[in-house]
């Protein structure tokens, strides 16, 4: 390639990349709610400050980064899973749960709890019969950034 042919594709290529980046900040500026579409969690308004008094089955689940405790498998009462979902207070996370059937479909999920927060119920729609397997989703988030802190993922099913 000769000197002057070069010369032209640098500036070509300079013009065309300027051209796409001009294209891509009208395309931010023209829809900026594009670039910050997270929602984070709510807090659940059901929360409770303390230790519950759970009933029999209620227990600690240590993940690497956290502990939270539940009842293993809850009964149903009222359209609810007496989950007795507690965020422990030593933990420095949020966390909250979700309630899945094996097969993925959503059924109730709780807000965020704080560290020393509980919720006693967590709603189900549809509501299944007892003796339904289901799967606990605990997620956890950093404060006030709403990172991940880890997930741990429980197979149990409602009592009888």
């Amino acid at each position: 390639m000769q000197p002057e042919t070069s010369r032209r594709a640098v500036a070509v290529l300079a013009v065309a990349c300027a051209l796409a980046a001009l294209a891509m900040a009208a395309a931010l500026l023209h829809h900026p709610q594009a670039a910050a579409s997270y929602t984070p969690p709510p807090f659940d308004p059901a929360a409770v400050t303390g230790t519950p008094a759970a009933p029999e089955g209620y227990g600690t689940v240590d993940a690497p980064a956290y502990t939270v405790a539940l009842c293993g498998a809850p009964a149903v009462q009222e359209g609810a899973a007496q989950l007795w979902f507690t965020n422990p207070g030593q933990n420095t996370v949020w966390l909250k749960v979700r309630i899945y059937t094996p097969d993925g479909i959503l059924l109730g999920e709780s807000g965020l709890l704080k560290p020393g927060q509980y919720v006693q119920a967590v709603a189900l729609s549809p509501v299944p019969d007892a003796g339904t397997s289901i799967v606990l989703k605990v997620m956890a988030y950093e404060p006030d950034t709403y990172h991940s802190a880890g997930a741990v993922t429980l197979n149990t099913a409602l009592a009888d």
